[in-house]
């Protein structure tokens, strides 16, 4: 990585939402058809999306070449608002219980004797993770999409129905909806106590863009031990053990156009030093990427403050770049920690 010429953006524009209460809005109008025997809504689930309502053009200051040789910045189109998905689920009937919801997308299974309605748990486990079990036994060997507070990811769900994933909450009330194919699907509401504990940074992005989250913690160059990413992502025991954060990478390898989430954690309520951690996004120039363009988003959230979003389209340098990466630090704020 560090023999590897990379560049940093110049001259570009970032779109930017503004307090992303999009997160929890969705969020919780779902909670609402789960919880309060009296006043539980009726009604199809609204639609999760990514926001597009509040937004203003932030302009990023140029900044040099990030590597020791004398060589151009890139140049790179100004960026546009990424393009908008809406993703829609089955209308959601009944409750099953206070943290789960089936459609009445059910196949016939008459011959089979299967039951289809398809079930989502969620277990809070350490480092304000939540363990997610998906049993779709009508769904076997299909893809699902698992929707949490604005971000999106792919996940195979096996010959058995069963998907298991380990994802990082991103709220106190955590609301968990699984889609699909064929529009059925699960919802599952869980509560998180300790996410105060952490500041997160999410990249998401779908199909292949050559995307990535960089943390170099309090210092830290590429390659050491403070430099984390998805080749050197660590545990969520080194956050548990006050030795740093860790970075979970979610989604379906193999899969075309399936959604990716990247997501960094760092234990700033559980550490007493200062220091800063510096992330950011990184565009690795792929064969398959090169001079295409690639939308992408961030959402990062920290203890006490809003949530907000970040949304990204640009296009890649040529082919005669391939192997370059090119560095976004704007797209995620670094994080500064002082004594206490």
């Amino acid at each position: 990585m560090s023999r590897v010429r990379k560049y940093a953006i110049a001259g570009s524009t970032f779109s930017i939402a503004m307090a992303i209460g999009f997160v929890m809005q969705n969020g919780d109008a779902l909670a609402s058809r789960m919880v309060g025997d009296d006043e539980r809504a009726q009604g199809p689930v609204p639609p999760m999306q990514f926001p597009q309502q509040a937004s203003v053009a932030v302009k990023i200051p140029n900044v040099p070449a990030i590597d020791s040789e004398a060589a151009p910045v890139v140049a790179v189109p100004q960026l546009e608002d990424v393009p908008v998905p809406t993703v829609d689920l089955a209308a959601a009937d009944a409750a099953q219980s206070d943290s789960e919801v089936m459609t009445d997308a059910m196949p016939d299974v008459a011959e089979s004797g299967l039951v289809c309605v398809p079930d989502l748990n969620a277990e809070v486990i350490d480092a304000a993770m939540v363990s997610l079990v998906l049993d779709a036994p009508c769904s076997a060997n299909s893809v699902a999409t698992i929707h949490h507070q604005g971000m999106i990811f792919s996940t195979f769900v096996d010959e058995t129905g069963l998907a298991t994933i380990e994802v990082p909450a991103l709220a106190d009330n955590a609301v968990f909806i699984a889609e699909l194919p064929g529009g059925s699907g699960a919802a599952a509401i869980v509560t998180v106590p300790d996410l105060a504990n952490y500041d997160r940074a999410v990249l998401q992005w779908q199909g292949e863009t050559g995307l990535q989250i960089h943390a170099l913690e309090f210092g830290a160059a590429y390659e050491e031990d403070g430099h984390v990413w998805s080749a050197s992502s660590r545990s969520p025991e080194a956050a548990i053990n006050g030795e740093g954060g860790f970075l979970v990478s979610l989604g379906a390898d193999g899969v075309d156009n399936a959604y990716y989430a990247e997501v960094y954690t760092f234990p700033s309520g559980m550490l007493a030093g200062s220091g800063e951690v510096e992330i950011s996004v990184e565009a690795e120039i792929l064969p398959t990427t090169c001079g295409r363009e690639i939308s992408a988003q961030t959402i990062q959230l920290a203890p006490g403050s809003v949530p907000y979003a970040l949304d990204l389209t640009m296009t890649l340098p040529g082919c005669e770049a391939v192997g370059e990466f090119l560095v976004l630090k704007n797209m995620l704020e670094s994080l500064t920690l002082a004594s206490r």
